[in-house]
């Protein structure tokens, strides 16, 4: 069952933060010497995943470090100073801390007082979920500009990974191990506020979530750190049946619009072959879906603020015209989003 609700908040701003250093997918075959050791060519990862390279963060720089980036980014771009932010919601798959809340820390840097704070965390879906739950936040009155932030640290997981296939000669494990490889680091932030109007800002959302499959894509335990273990074509196909089923169901029944009125259609990636086969799956133009993994990597929570801040800043994304966001993350929890942009 999907759960829908009407939106009542607008996107005022974007910001983004991109580290500065880039390692190739050859790069990262040869840390653990593919070719001689497993038989496996070094131009195997871009091959599979459609994935030539990925950014890195230097040495010290946090999850948090990112995000307050991103969200300084977007606050110049909002003309809003952090003490008139309300809220703080962070919701990075990795953060700098267990405990305290991330969030905490993003606001400390911002020196933002005034705001509430807290930490929201599923997997690549997290951005998609903190959304949402500032639309409602808006909606009821508790807030009246609110930020959206995550710091992605993918490399975290990419270092893991290859200490593990350093000491193992099996093609397998390369294999469950892959969806870490393809992990990268950047920071995105988004300001929300009260929409407009009733025909302006985010139209509404619909959400569902199937725990049967939250064995597809595990990282760690309790109190634990481990790798990222991922079955990709398993986790792949439950999501394309569930983002094809939802767009039609959301699309006809609740936004009662057609794909040829859609001006951006804006997904999480995960790699190029998984790409493909989401615009196949749903029909949408290719051209109007905004693509970084080749360059950027699985950038896990921040990819869908970060290609929305691509659109929005580079003046593709005009008042008016109509944008669709499609979230995903391992559980298997999808989200969908419609909204009609206002750059007032």
């Amino acid at each position: 069952m999907s759960i829908y609700t009407q939106g009542h908040s607008r996107v005022i701003s974007t910001g983004v933060y991109a580290p500065e250093q880039v390692i190739s997918s050859r790069e990262i075959m040869h840390a653990f010497d593919s070719e001689n050791r497993l038989n496996v060519p070094d131009t195997w990862l871009e091959k599979v995943t459609g994935i030539a390279e990925k950014r890195v963060t230097p040495s010290g720089l946090r999850p948090s470090d990112m995000a307050v980036h991103a969200a300084s980014q977007a606050m110049d771009l909002a003309k809003i100073t952090p003490s008139q932010i309300d809220a703080i919601i962070y919701t990075g798959l990795t953060r700098d801390y267990s405990e305290p809340a991330t969030a905490h820390i993003v606001q400390a840097k911002l020196t933002a007082t005034n705001a509430a704070v807290f930490d929201v965390s599923n997997a690549c879906h997290g951005f998609m979920n903190g959304i949402h739950l500032m639309d409602a936040l808006i909606a009821t009155g508790q807030v009246r500009r609110g930020l959206v932030v995550t710091g992605e640290q993918g490399s975290l997981f990419t270092n893991k990974a290859i200490a593990i296939l350093r000491k193992s000669n099996s093609k397998e494990t390369l294999i469950k191990l892959a969806a870490g490889l393809t992990l990268g680091d950047a920071g995105a932030a988004v300001i929300m506020g009260p929409k407009i109007g009733p025909d302006t800002g985010i139209i509404g959302f619909m959400l569902r979530s199937q725990g049967q499959y939250a064995e597809f894509c595990t990282a760690g335990g309790p109190l634990t750190e481990g790798p990222l273990v991922t079955d990709m074509p398993r986790i792949v196909s439950e999501s394309l049946k569930l983002i094809t089923a939802m767009y039609r169901e959301f699309m006809g029944q609740y936004l009662k619009w057609g794909t040829e009125e859609l001006s951006w259609y804006v997904i999480h990636q995960v790699g190029g072959t998984s790409f493909k086969l989401h615009q196949k799956s749903v029909g949408v133009p290719t051209e109007i879906m905004p693509k970084t993994v080749r360059n950027m990597g699985n950038i896990i929570t921040a990819t869908i603020p970060y290609n929305l801040h691509m659109i929005a800043t580079n003046r593709m994304l005009k008042s008016g015209q109509k944008v669709y966001l499609s979230g995903a993350g391992s559980g298997v929890s999808i989200s969908q989003a419609g909204l009609i942009w206002d750059a007032a």
